[in-house]
């Protein structure tokens, strides 16, 4: 499922956000990238619950909700990922 705040995600650059992931100690934690043909994928928890932020060819970039995370969960993995990037 796409988020609706995809436009804002586009500027960012996969090497650059999973660097910062790495490094933070917060409620987002990375655990590990997957190259696909179509996408790159940054597999990662916030707050113990799994998401991916997918860098896809077609769709652009997005937070992809795998575990039961809120709206304002992902609203604030956008906030945070668009934050780190300004």
């Amino acid at each position: 499922m796409a988020d609706s705040s995809s436009h804002r995600l586009d500027v960012l650059d996969i090497d650059a956000i999973a660097h910062r992931m790495q490094r933070h100690l917060g409620n987002i934690v990375f655990e590990q990238r997957v190259s696909l043909p179509e996408a790159g994928v940054l597999c990662s928890r916030y707050k113990g619950k799994r998401f991916n932020v997918k860098f896809d060819l077609d769709y652009g970039v997005f937070v992809e909700r795998v575990g039961h995370l809120s709206c304002e969960d992902v609203a604030e993995i956008v906030g945070w990922l668009t934050k780190e990037a300004g």
